[in-house]
């Protein structure tokens, strides 16, 4: 299982200077948007959670979100692959895909995983399949089909089922008969959530509940087959955004390190949280407990988006740079249908400090560029605006040379909030 990605976003803004509202040219007799509905899928092969760290995932990652717009087809492919104490899976297959006839609108995703090996091979199975599929009929019915196959599944080396009832739940045991944790299988959900209905399917799910020998603290959760759709009930708008505390890509845009504490608002209302008591970077940023809260409020007539990444007590190798709290924090809202839109950055640091750069403090200006000797080039409170969208990362380094396992021109960011209207 390799790192992979998810949506997401970061921000944070200086205390000294927070940026007003943007504003767009007004409209001239705008005409309200007729009421439409709104849709996603995703799904994903492997996600693995250790000690509050994103360790694996999520793999081969195929994602349509935050559209009224029908009739799109995305797949995403990864190789086998290992993580250390949790296991391996064969090549994984992913697709997610829209479609809209005159009787029925409908979002399906499906995710395929070979040979699944676990845990020491205490959860086995040659082959493992989840899908989901959301549907609104003509008569404006909502309803929703979940599936879950898993040929060769072995649990403690017992045999089972391939197509287990939906939410099972075993007690996974090591080979002395001691407790290790719980295995789900074939998770449901296929409900309403906010303006949302959301159907969505977790093939295996293995919880750690005890102490073990494989180093795996308690907490720590693996993923294999999810996923996941939704339809929204009739809005006049979407919106989107995300927020998360850290990540690293290489100079060619691929993924190092996996989004950190990562959070999306729903992108027809609702309300959602990540919390992890460590973040960061291998090698390069550490951080502490770290909450990403995001929130969309939408209504026949206005809707907001607002994402808030909290970052505590960052650090850059070992203090090069450091803060006690990253806030980054985004907002973009619409009073109307037609109205003018307004973005908001209320981003700051809380005790900034750059050895060598005693200069650099929290009222820092946003874009500010700076070259940290030992790290590269840092630019803090870095801002992206439309008229309908902010994106802002609060620390984004590119490094001038090899720094643990990133070579040069590697790009680390610490704090993204990003917020738009679509």
């Amino acid at each position: 299982m390799k790192n992979g990605t998810l949506r997401t976003i970061l921000v944070a803004a200086a205390v000294s200077g927070l940026a007003a509202p943007l504003s767009a040219a007004p409209v001239a007799a705008a005409t309200p948007a007729a009421p439409a509905t709104g849709v996603s899928a995703l799904a994903y092969g492997t996600y693995a959670v250790v000690d509050g760290i994103v360790r694996s995932g999520p793999t081969a990652l195929a994602s349509i979100g935050c559209t009224t717009t029908f009739g799109r087809t995305v797949t995403g492919t990864t190789a086998a692959a290992t993580v250390p104490a949790v296991g391996s899976v064969g090549s994984t297959s992913t697709s997610a895909s829209t479609s809209a006839t005159s009787a029925s609108k409908t979002s399906r995703s499906t995710a395929r995983t070979g040979a699944v090996n676990l845990l020491g091979g205490l959860v086995r199975a040659d082959a493992v399949t989840a899908a989901s599929t959301a549907n609104l009929g003509a008569t404006g019915t909502y309803s929703g089909g979940n599936r879950s196959e898993l040929l060769g599944l072995k649990i403690g080396g017992q045999a089972l089922n391939a197509s287990p009832a939906p939410n099972s739940a075993i007690t996974l045991r090591t080979s002395t008969g001691a407790a290790l944790g719980t295995v789900y299988l074939n998770q449901q959900t296929k409900a309403f959530a906010g303006n949302e209905w959301r159907v969505g399917t977790t093939a295996l799910r293995v919880v750690i509940t005890a102490n073990n020998s494989l180093g795996l603290p308690i907490g720590s959760r693996i993923d294999v087959g999810v996923a996941t759709t939704s339809l929204s009930r009739p809005v006049v708008g979407l919106v989107s955004g995300m927020g998360y505390a850290t990540s690293a890509n290489l100079a060619n845009g691929a993924v190092a390190s996996s989004r950190t504490a990562l959070a999306y608002p729903p992108c027809t209302g609702g309300s959602g949280q990540a919390t992890v008591a460590t973040a960061g970077v291998r090698g390069v940023v550490s951080t502490g407990t770290t909450t990403t809260s995001v929130r969309s409020t939408i209504t026949a007539t206005s809707r907001k988006s607002e994402v808030t990444a909290t970052v505590g007590a960052p650090r850059v190798l070992s203090g090069l740079i450091s803060a006690d709290t990253i806030i980054a924090e985004t907002s973009v809202s619409q009073s109307s249908a037609g109205a003018t839109p307004v973005v908001t950055d209320t981003s700051r640091f809380v005790g900034l400090r750059i050895t060598g750069l005693p200069a650099i403090s929290s009222p820092v200006k946003p874009n500010t560029v700076v070259t940290v000797p030992g790290l590269g080039r840092v630019t803090l409170h870095k801002v992206t605006r439309t008229a309908k969208s902010v994106e802002v990362v609060m620390v984004e380094v590119v490094t001038d040379r090899l720094i643990g396992s990133l070579p040069t021109g590697s790009v680390v960011r610490i704090g993204y909030s990003g917020t738009s209207l679509l």
